[in-house]
């Protein structure tokens, strides 16, 4: 009596997916999801301005255990599944029984993924945008894993916001970053986010290089004192983005590098360095001139202003609307004049004291 009690509740609450697996009528979503999860159509205008799309969203659900992932539906082309615990990824996180030949969007962030292995995606050939953002990857020693990305072959847009651990210096993990360029074959990336990524210094310069179809690179608010990576070999290049990091000056090469990449006016193409705190004092005079008579096309460049310099009022001023650019007199020099002073009165004081030792001498031996 209860089994058949048991049946008749299954009957009345869910029906069935057409793979078998039984869904919730309240969520349209597996039972498996236990009424956490939205699946069904809705707007994703980001890649589908025109149409709605069949979403599964999975946001702030607290799942543990990442082979929830194996019962999402098959028709599903928006995959979200955010604020979750998945430190690691297993193989094969979407089942390998089913097949997502729709699946475009996958949105892992904040799930506190510090490592996906090499096989963890399969089955993913139709996805375009892949999100990893807010997430602690360790991509360093044995959790580096360089195909990781090998299955994306027509993914388009990778974004990895503020998705690495704090606990390796970026000027590490970027080095296996390159080495997941170059092996997952990454051959149509045209958009790719680094943002807030406490990026002091590139030491591989040709990091970006595999990326040959790449027209966005977003590298805002990390801490890039200088572009000391390359760019030549981006030839589809649209967009640098480095708006709020740690930049103060540039000098000569850096903005004949800028020039040779974006002056050519019949390609549209934009750079952004808003928001660096730039020193308007007059070491700043070379830079100023490029950048007030440069035709590269630079994004709001009427908002680019001063962080500090000297005279003091250039703070926050324009650098379009500049006046004035001095040298502050460097304080060593008042403490290199102060300890002149101090050891002359140091050798009085010895000469003094000599003087009256060899007086005090002559009246003792004539006493």
């Amino acid at each position: 009596m209860y089994f058949q009690h048991f049946l008749l509740l299954t009957v009345l609450t869910s029906s069935y997916g057409y793979d078998g697996e039984a869904l919730d009528n309240k969520t349209g979503c597996p039972v498996r999801f236990a009424e956490k999860c939205h699946c069904g159509l809705g707007s994703y205008r980001q890649m589908f301005p025109d149409r709605k799309v069949y979403i599964t969203n999975c946001t702030n659900t607290g799942f543990e255990d990442p082979s929830v992932l194996e019962f999402v539906p098959r028709e599903t082309e928006v995959l979200i599944f955010n604020g979750n615990r998945f430190p690691t990824l297993p193989w094969n996180i979407l089942g390998i029984w089913n097949d997502f030949p729709n699946l475009t969007v996958i949105d892992l962030t904040n799930n506190g993924i510090k490592e996906i292995p090499g096989k963890a995606f399969h089955k993913v050939s139709s996805v375009r945008r892949l999100i990893l953002n807010h997430n602690d990857l360790y991509i360093v020693s044995g959790m580096a894993h360089p195909r990781v990305f090998s299955n994306f072959m027509n993914l388009e847009e990778l974004h990895l916001t503020n998705a690495f651990t704090e606990q390796v210096v970026s000027q590490w993990y970027l080095l296996n970053l390159q080495d997941i360029f170059i092996s997952s074959h990454l051959k149509n990336l045209k958009k790719l986010h680094l943002e807030q990524n406490e990026i002091w210094r590139i030491s591989n310069p040709d990091i970006f290089c595999p990326l040959t179809s790449l027209m966005d690179l977003h590298l805002s608010d990390n801490q890039l004192t200088d572009i000391n990576f390359t760019l030549s070999c981006l030839p589809k290049l649209r967009y640098l983005d480095l708006e709020y990091n740690k930049m103060t000056n540039l000098h000569q090469p850096t903005f004949k590098l800028i020039e040779s990449v974006f002056g050519d006016p019949e390609k549209d193409r934009t750079i952004n360095i808003k928001g660096n705190p730039f020193r308007c004092d007059c070491h700043i005079s070379e830079f100023l001139h490029w950048f007030r008579d440069t035709s590269v096309k630079i994004s709001n460049k009427e908002e680019v202003r001063c962080f500090d310099g000297f005279p003091k009022y250039n703070y926050g001023i324009r650098l379009t609307a500049l006046k004035q650019l001095e040298c502050e007199e460097k304080p060593h020099h008042i403490t290199s004049s102060n300890s002149s002073h101090a050891v002359t009165r140091s050798l009085l004081g010895v000469l003094i004291f000599l003087t009256s030792s060899l007086i005090l001498g002559l009246l003792w031996v004539n006493r």
